[in-house]
């Protein structure tokens, strides 16, 4: 008899628990509490530690999320920690990327590659420890390079860019800018003419009126300097005419 009111009692109280556990009550506001606070803590904080970078293209996102350098704890999100932290280079060319929103983040990149995409916006203004950026064959209007004074080569060919200002990098070596059918002028006065190895604008440049230079003869007698039949060098191109 003891035995059984043992037996009778052990399944009481795993009756009771099994119950407890699984029932819901939906207008308890203890539970609604509980079941805020547990998909509060699922939703934030299995993903990683936020707050998490925005981007507007998931073809983008899927990318920088597969680079394990990056996406240091294999989550589904990026962290401004994971993208500041990283130093090192971002190519995404040749991906039907729309949108590179989000790359403001990844302050301390020093190579991206973005080219043979469909970007009809791009700003880096943030990278200010860009060296290298290939961001040619994309549909954008606008380009701000003057906060990246460390840019030591730019790959900017098939735009829809009119103007280009590369006044604040002082430090370039190669540009190339070929195929850019609605470029009128470009402003490369920025006093270190003579440290630039490649300039490259003389293929399919058709409107290309103007090029603003250090001096006029350096850059008409350097070898490695190549602009359209069209085009002028001067020392300024908005009033270029006076200054050939």
């Amino acid at each position: 008899m003891k035995i059984l009111k043992i037996v009778f009692q052990s399944f009481i109280l795993l009756f009771l628990v099994t119950s407890c556990s699984d029932i819901t009550h939906e207008n308890d506001p203890l539970q609604i509490e509980q079941n805020s606070i547990e998909e509060n803590i699922h939703f934030n904080y299995t993903i990683g530690e936020g707050p998490f970078v925005y981007f507007k293209d998931q073809i983008f996102k899927e990318l920088l999320l597969a680079n394990f350098e990056i996406n240091i704890n294999k989550d589904n999100e990026i962290s401004f920690y994971e993208a500041t932290s990283y130093s090192g280079a971002i190519d995404v060319s040749i991906n039907e990327i729309r949108s590179v929103i989000g790359i403001e983040k990844f302050v301390n990149i020093e190579v991206f590659n973005c080219q043979r995409n469909k970007i009809e916006t791009i700003d880096v203004r943030s990278n200010v420890h860009l060296k290298q950026l290939q961001c040619g064959v994309n549909p954008f209007y606008n380009i701000d390079l003057t906060q990246n004074l460390a840019l030591t080569t730019l790959d900017i060919r098939t735009t829809n860019i009119s103007t280009l200002n590369l006044s604040k990098n002082a430090n370039l070596i190669a540009i190339r800018g070929i195929c850019n059918s609605k470029l009128k002028k470009v402003n490369v006065n920025n006093n270190n003419n003579s440290k630039i190895k490649v300039f490259f604008f003389s293929h399919q440049n058709p409107i290309l009126e103007c090029v603003q230079v250090d001096d006029i003869g350096y850059a008409t007698s350097a070898t490695n300097w190549f602009i359209s039949p069209n085009a002028a060098f001067s020392l300024n191109c908005f009033d270029y005419n006076s200054n050939k």
